[in-house]
Formats: C-alpha cells, sequence, structure tokens
C-alpha cells in the first residue's frame, strides 16, 4: 500500500547505511543525493526532481541504503513498501527483472567508483546550491 508524504527542508528522505524500506516517487520538490568518501567528503551523486524516483538500487541489491537522500525544497513524495514492489516482481516476466537488477548492477558500480575516487561533478553541485539559494530568499 502506497501513501503520501512530505518532507521540509533538510530533512532526510533517506540514510545511508540503513535498511532499505521503499522505493519513493518524487511528487514535487527537489532532493540531493550524496555518499561519503572514506575520507569523509560529501560525494554529490546527483538530483532528484518532481517525477523521478530514488530508493531503487537499495531495493533491487536487497541491502542497506548506499546514499543519503535530503530534501532542498518542501518536498511531496510517494512511498511505494518493498514488500508491494516485490509483490509486483513476482508477477513479472524473469527476463524483465533480469534486465531490471543487471541496470541497477551497473549503476551502483558507477556510484561505486565515484565514492571510492572522491568524484564529484561540478556543475551538478552548482546546481543544487543554486536551488538551496533560491529557496532560502523564498523563505
Amino acid at each position: 500500500m502506497s501513501s503520501t508524504l512530505k518532507l521540509n527542508p533538510g530533512e532526510f528522505l533517506i540514510k545511508e547505511k540503513t535498511p532499505c524500506e521503499a522505493l519513493y516517487i518524487i511528487k514535487e520538490g527537489q532532493l540531493e543525493v550524496y555518499r561519503t568518501a572514506s575520507s569523509g567528503e560529501k560525494v554529490t551523486i546527483g538530483m532528484i526532481s518532481s517525477g523521478e524516483y530514488v530508493g531503487e538500487t537499495a531495493l533491487f541489491k536487497g541491502g542497506m541504503n548506499g546514499s543519503n537522500v535530503v530534501a532542498l525544497t518542501p518536498v511531496t513524495y510517494i512511498k511505494l513498501p518493498r514488500a508491494s514492489i516485490e509483490a509486483q516482481l513476482k508477477t513479472a516476466p524473469p527476463w524483465l527483472v533480469a534486465l531490471t537488477r543487471g541496470l541497477i548492477d551497473r549503476l551502483h558500480a558507477c556510484n561505486e567508483i565515484m565514492r571510492r575516487n572522491g568524484l564529484v561533478d561540478d556543475k551538478l553541485v552548482t546546481r543544487i546550491r543554486a536551488v538551496e539559494e533560491k529557496f532560502k530568499k523564498a523563505e
């Protein structure tokens, strides 16, 4: 059963190294996705906006969340619990499930390379900071 929830700026949707509970579909707002490098530095991975989703990697890998996801603006989202997704996967064609898991594995490998090497997309970080500033000025 899905539910619609809200976050305020600065609140976490997902915290790194916590059990995966759900897949989240963002109805409104923007969130930053980042990981903590072994050096302790923040490594920005992406920005999630309205119409996008987050949580798929941990959901399909069956483990812990590998990233932090924090609201940059007020966020409205739909939470699809793990059990609901797993029930749907049981009825999906096996080739489709295998394809999805393969894509998730590739995404996870790319994220790991970024984290290990402390790679940061400067343009993305600039975009995220601009959203934060714009929202702060609007308050």
